[in-house]
């Protein structure tokens, strides 16, 4: 709603007369954030009532969120409320906003069961740390294994031994597959799920959020507080029958055993500041859900000082890197609604800034930032003719069915320094092999990665695989040779 494309003001209108449920809020970053406060400030200005969803809420953003809708529907974002309504760490807490006035309610029937979780730090290499799931899991059991990168969990899920079962799950599946993985994930480990006897669960930060999973015991890469929290909040989520040395829950904490060094691919992925503070104030024992709002806060209060080695060159590179990204996030956004009396409709959704193409691919990496970036359609190539990854032939299938086998390629393959040369490469591989697509509604625009008869390509300077059970993996051409 937030984004520069082709037909806005359609989808703009779509969502007029409606009810707008936003769910897992936490999760957004700083850069992902300027399109979700712009967003909501159009809804406000639309008069839409939104509901925001979240277990792991820093204030700040709270009230941000309620300052950008009072901003978009009254053209201020000046509040009233009871006193401390801003600084409040009730958990659970429903926020309103009733005209320009915030009302809270932190009075409710008690939602689950209260439960200690215990949390260990682990100093393991990979393989010694598929050893110790295996001895955790040896009377059986589900462990969850929740790491930050897709290379990571395609490396341990090759550590995992042919007689045991494993199942993956991260960004790197083709739509159809993920979401067979997601529905087998809920059918054994969900809330009427029918567990296994042993199961190993590898997976990135798709596990963390939006599925009712239960782990009987939980391993996971170093995360900012909140993140951290919901993963912690599928472990023994269920009131189930577990085995007999997994009945206390229990949390491991890899890539945190020396403060101040998390590892690089951590580091890349979340704000060293972050990870410092987490580090801090994470203890030894976990009490769900009462710790859960002031170990939140306490790691996004920035007022609250903490003595921590470094901390101090890490909140400098912090706000730096938060101003970068709201900046960057302005060369796809639109506008602000335009509150004037004598205002029309003409010109909302044009942006202030200088003209950028208007590539609806560039446009839609944009808006994800370096997490994902450009999205194809995966088909195979056979000696027998164009089939798609379930076998069915390309001839056969709708166009609709053929639209959903989408994947986003990793931000490695696709930096941005190369993407227009790489959306030249893919539109001519599209041109070459599906012309047709140009005339169909479903696929026009659509970029094809065409796979060979043992699923895989070449794509700019690395080699391409993909498969069902671990998705899609990539490594440097010249390693590859």
């Amino acid at each position: 709603m937030g984004l520069k494309q082709k037909h806005l003001f359609l989808r703009h209108l779509g969502l007029s007369n409606k009810v707008v449920i936003i769910d897992e809020v936490h999760a957004y970053d700083a850069y992902m954030n300027q399109y979700l406060y712009q967003a909501i400030e159009w809804l406000g200005a639309y008069h839409v009532p939104i509901v925001v969803l979240s277990a792991t809420l820093p204030k700040v953003k709270r009230n941000a969120l309620l300052q950008a809708y009072a901003k978009g529907k009254y053209g201020t974002k000046q509040l009233t409320g009871p006193s401390g309504w801003e600084a409040t760490q009730a958990y659970p807490l429903l926020s309103l906003l009733d005209g320009k006035q915030v009302r809270q309610v932190t009075q409710f029937a008690e939602a689950g069961p209260r439960q200690d979780v215990k949390v260990q730090r682990l100093t393991l290499e990979d393989n010694d740390l598929m050893a110790h799931v295996l001895k955790r899991l040896s009377g059986g059991g589900v462990a969850g294994l929740i790491v930050n990168t897709v290379k990571r969990a395609q490396a341990l899920a090759d550590l995992v031994p042919a007689d045991e079962e494993v199942l993956i799950l991260h960004s790197a599946f083709l739509a159809p597959d993920r979401e067979k993985q997601e529905q087998r994930l809920q059918a054994v480990i969900g809330k009427q799920g029918k567990r296994p006897a042993k199961l190993i669960v590898i997976g990135t930060q798709v596990l963390e959020q939006s599925l009712d999973i239960d782990f009987d015991v939980l391993y996971t890469d170093i995360a900012p507080m909140d993140l951290l929290l919901q993963r912690a909040g599928r472990l023994h989520r269920h009131q189930i029958k577990r085995p007999q040395a997994l009945q206390t829950p229990q949390l491991y904490v890899m890539g945190s055993q020396t403060t101040g060094q998390y590892g690089a691919a951590n580091e890349a992925i979340y704000e060293k500041y972050l990870l410092l503070r987490t580090d801090y104030f994470l203890n030894d024992t976990l009490k769900l859900p009462a710790d859960i709002s002031p170990l939140v806060q306490a790691v996004y209060d920035e007022a609250a000082p903490v003595e921590i080695p470094g901390i101090e060159k890490a909140l400098e590179n912090f706000n730096r890197h938060r101003c970068q990204e709201q900046r960057k996030a302005q060369a796809f956004q639109i506008d602000e609604p335009d509150l004037d009396a004598d205002a029309t409709i003409l010109g909302w959704l044009e942006r202030p800034q200088e003209e950028v193409a208007n590539d609806d691919q560039k446009a839609s990496a944009a808006v994800r930032d370096i997490q994902e970036t450009l999205e194809v359609i995966l088909i195979q190539q056979t000696a027998k003719g164009d089939v798609l990854l379930d076998g069915r032939p390309l001839s056969q299938a709708p166009d609709w069915e053929i639209a959903q086998q989408v994947i986003r390629l990793p931000a490695a393959v696709t930096p941005v320094y190369q993407l227009d040369q790489t959306i030249a490469d893919l539109e001519k591989r599209t041109s070459r092999h599906y012309a047709a697509w140009r005339e169909s509604v479903w696929l026009r625009g659509a970029l094809a990665l065409p796979l060979n008869e043992t699923l895989e390509t070449d794509l700019g300077n690395w080699h391409l695989s993909y498969a069902t059970t671990t998705g899609l993996r990539y490594i440097k051409g010249e390693d590859y040779g």
